[in-house]
């Protein structure tokens, strides 16, 4: 990717994230959601409205159930959520020291001290109910044990007195607290404590329970007082008020930068149309030059295929240029001996005629009656003729010069047919193609340059047909033949194997080995670049693999090369049964040729 792309994307990326994060800011208030979060907020205020009379009527009377305290506990935390999800959904999470969330902290603290406030005030009036329910009890036995003694009449009626009197003040502090109340309880409690030094041991215990009980009770009526008072004075209410305005306030607040944030919106929109519309205008031109660049291109391409194809013919010929000796002295080689077959079934045929004159002129003898002695002449010169051709095999060798010549001739023809199927153009010829059969064609148009220099190992397994070009192929296979004979040393028989298995059952594979020596590690990555060679200047044209390598690309296989320094060279070919739809015909793989070399 050039700079300018690179800058060009960078421009692209931020005007759409200005665009994105102006229509996030922009998106809708849900009022429905702030209408919920002010009722949670009433709900609030009213729920501890009536949790503190829930908290006095606890106090002021004799009952013991405690749920009414503790119930609201529930609601106000599932509230307290309610609040907090719907707060997070309209204004965010919030950052530290904003107002609203200054204020949830305020409210929070007071919640939290309330709670704590009225847990105290649970265990110190669960207290203040004990004692008072056990006060009479303790007073009843108190008298009657009193009774009981052998005290005088004096001394019970005091005591008694004394209990009665202090069940009723204690009793009373509780309804109604009042300071001297609570003074003539303490005085009363005292003297019945001097009083109750008279007694026994065991009575004496048990007035000193007794008045432990009325201390239990003033004690802890003074501390629920005290409870009462402090949460009289908590500002639950004035904190869920001042979190309602924070709430509002922020609300007004978000209202306006959304206001704002949609003018700009608005300013935004209007000039990133303004810059489309400029940048459709020069689009516009830029297609109208585009075309007709492409018109141009279009011709200067049609001209490229055509050269394409040319060039690779050109380099099938040169191939075939480096062979040409050498096919020639194959095709010499049957040539003379069907040549000498013709002599020598020249020189034969003088004799056939012989026996053929012989035989008619002793035929014709006999249909004109000539005289025994004639006839008996030329049956012994035609018996002469007849023992001297079957002597001498003249009719088999005759058939087997025949024999001779016609092998040679087929020979001929055999090279000639691979010759002309290796070197024609062969334009969208797409046919079956068997992989075995094109290598044993190679081999016979390369016989000349592996002759006496390479033997030939054949490892084939039985692998279908292919669909492909086959003269390109064929092409492929003689480019790589031809070099693996090539790096094969002067002045030792190397050997050539050649291996076809099926890869799977949609493709096959080709390996063409050589014991040479191999190719260098610096030279290995350009060997199927065009115009590379090692050759001698006239000996290559470097654009042998480059072709194979492209050919075997278009017809959606791949080859690749397994080599070592002086050991040798594994060429694989794996070729796809069928080919692909995009490249179903033989002048997609010319066509692109030349453009991707």
């Amino acid at each position: 990717m050039t700079r300018n792309q690179v800058l060009s994307a960078a421009i692209g990326i931020g005007l759409v994230s200005v665009l994105a994060f102006l229509v996030v800011k922009t998106r809708s208030v849900d009022f429905d959601a702030h209408n919920e979060i002010i009722s949670t907020l009433r709900q609030l205020k009213q729920l501890d409205a009536e949790w503190n009379a829930d908290v006095l009527r606890s106090k002021t009377g004799f009952n013991t159930n405690y749920d009414p305290v503790a119930s609201p506990l529930p609601l106000i935390a599932r509230l307290e959520a309610t609040f907090q999800e719907r707060t997070t959904a309209v204004l965010g999470s919030g950052e530290d020291g904003s107002a609203v969330t200054s204020a949830i902290d305020a409210y929070k603290k007071a919640m939290q001290t309330k709670i704590a406030l009225i847990e105290n005030f649970k265990s110190q009036n669960a207290i203040l109910r004990n004692s008072s329910r056990y006060l009479p009890v303790a007073a009843h036995d108190l008298s009657a044990a009193v009774a009981g003694t052998a005290a005088d009449g004096a001394t019970k009626s005091r005591t008694d007195a004394l209990v009665n009197q202090l069940v009723t003040g204690a009793m009373t502090y509780i309804l109604t607290p009042d300071g001297s109340l609570r003074s003539s309880v303490t005085e009363k409690s005292a003297s019945l404590g001097e009083l109750s030094n008279k007694f026994a041991p065991e009575l004496r215990e048990q007035a000193e329970l007794f008045g432990s009980h009325v201390d239990t009770v003033l004690r802890q009526q003074d501390a629920g007082d005290k409870l009462l008072t402090e949460l009289t004075t908590l500002p639950t209410a004035a904190r869920i008020d001042a979190l309602t305005d924070a709430y509002n306030s922020e609300h007004d607040q978000q209202l306006i930068a959304q206001q704002n944030y949609r003018l700009a919106l608005i300013a935004y929109s209007a000039l990133l149309l303004a810059g489309i519309a400029w940048l459709a205008s020069r689009l516009f031109k830029s297609y109208r030059l585009l075309r007709r660049s492409n018109a141009s291109l279009k011709k200067a391409h049609d001209d490229l295929k055509e050269s394409q194809t040319y060039m690779v013919q050109s380099e099938k010929m040169s191939a075939l240029g480096q062979m040409v000796a050498g096919i020639a002295h194959e095709i010499n080689t049957p040539l003379a001996y069907v040549k000498g077959t013709i002599d020598l079934l020249a020189e034969q045929i003088g004799q056939i005629k012989g026996l053929a004159r012989t035989s008619y002129t002793l035929t014709r003898l006999m249909r004109e009656q000539a005289d025994k002695a004639t006839v008996k002449q030329h049956f012994l010169e035609l018996e002469g003729v007849a023992r001297q051709t079957i002597d001498g095999n003249v009719v088999e060798e005759m058939g087997s010069l025949l024999e001779t010549g016609s092998h040679g001739i087929g020979q001929i023809s055999e090279i000639v047919l691979n010759l002309k199927n290796f070197s024609r153009l062969d334009r969208a010829k797409v046919s079956e193609f068997n992989v075995q059969e094109g290598l044993d064609s190679t081999l016979l148009l390369a016989h000349n340059l592996l002759k006496n220099k390479v033997r030939i190992e054949k490892e084939f397994d039985d692998v279908p047909p292919i669909t492909c070009s086959p003269s390109q192929i064929n092409q492929v296979f003689l480019n790589i033949i031809s070099n693996a004979a090539q790096a094969i040393p002067d002045g030792r028989m190397g050997v050539l194997t050649l291996r076809t298995s099926q890869v799977n059952e949609d493709t096959v594979c080709v390996e063409i080995q050589d014991d040479g020596d191999g190719i260098p590690s610096d030279i290995l990555p350009k060997i199927f670049d065009p115009f590379f060679t090692t050759k001698e200047i006239g000996k290559g044209t470097g654009m042998g693999l480059s072709i194979s390598y492209k050919i075997i690309q278009e017809h959606g296989g791949r080859i690749e090369v397994n080599t070592e320094p002086g050991v040798g060279t594994v060429f694989s070919i794996e070729l796809p049964v069928k080919p692909n739809q995009d490249s179903s015909a033989a002048e997609t793989f010319e066509d692109d040729l030349l453009l991707a070399a």
